[in-house]
């Protein structure tokens, strides 16, 4: 351990200053501000994707209530349609003039599908016979 103590220690750092160029200093400190600017527009463009998709997620609230709503109004509408098709079979409907035409003892709608549907063998392929109306 005494070879320790005769090794010669330096206690002083030597700190040089220099004046930068001001050319390279104004480089740097351009550089330095459009890196800042360009930190400030991912920031703004985080933000922004972040409204954009609770946007999103609203407006996908908004269109599945709007399909159900459909949805919900169109069976209505089917209803009321088959229950006018049993009171006016084949009927056709002018919503202008309020007026129906109508084949009275004619099959409705519902009937014309049932028949349709007996028609056809057990496995779902159409019967091979046909019925004709001669």
């Amino acid at each position: 351990m005494a070879e320790l103590d005769n090794i010669p220690q330096t206690q002083s750092i030597d700190i040089a200053r220099v004046k930068v160029e001001e050319s390279l200093l104004t480089n740097i400190t351009e550089l330095n501000n459009q890196l800042g600017a360009i930190i400030n527009e991912f920031g703004q463009i985080y933000i922004r994707k972040k409204e954009i998709s609770e946007e999103l997620i609203r407006l996908d609230e908004i269109l599945e209530r709007a399909e159900d709503e459909f949805k919900l109004t169109n069976n209505k509408l089917k209803e009321a349609l088959d229950d006018l098709d049993d009171k006016y079979p084949q009927g056709r409907l002018n919503l202008q003039d309020g007026t129906i035409q109508y084949q009275p003892g004619a099959p409705t709608r519902k009937q014309l599908a049932e028949a349709q549907a007996q028609q056809q063998s057990p496995n779902g392929a159409p019967s091979p016979f046909k019925v004709v109306k001669e």
